[in-house]
């Protein structure tokens, strides 16, 4: 009868064992690589993005910094500011208010729609206000 070892056991499960755990952690080893790759994928992606977002930010704030600059030369809007004033003192004067009142009427019933339009925007623009989609959406919406 031959001798059971308890020995030879061992070994025997190790060596069956041996194989089937390095597979599975090779599996286990790809799975991780894998989710970690996505991970480093989700962060480049994301901060390509902040870098977009930076970069446009700081284009728009340099633009309207040269736009700023340029009107510092400009007077324009003083132009804007003495008209405005002059009229509204003819709103005052009994002497000039029908004056003042006919133009206002005049100016209603007898020009078009892209002259309102227009006057909005260069006296806006002269203020320093910017009119792109959104400031034409808002004259557009006083028709």
């Amino acid at each position: 009868m031959p001798v059971f070892a308890w020995g030879d056991v061992n070994k025997m499960i190790a060596q069956l064992i041996g194989p089937i755990a390095n597979l599975a952690g090779g599996w286990l080893q790809g799975r991780a690589d894998k989710q970690l790759a996505e991970t480093q994928a989700k962060v480049a992606m994301k901060k390509a993005e902040a870098k977009v977002y930076e970069t446009e930010a700081t284009s728009q704030m340099l633009m309207e910094q040269r736009l700023t600059d340029h009107m510092g030369d400009s007077i324009k809007d003083e132009i804007w500011t003495i008209w405005f004033v002059l009229v509204l003192t003819g709103c005052f004067l009994p002497w000039t208010q029908e004056y003042v009142k006919n133009g206002f009427v005049f100016l209603d019933q007898h020009t078009p729609q892209w002259f309102h339009n227009m006057l909005y925007i260069v006296i806006g623009s002269s203020f320093g206000y910017r009119f792109g989609k959104q400031g034409l959406q808002l004259i557009n919406r006083k028709k």
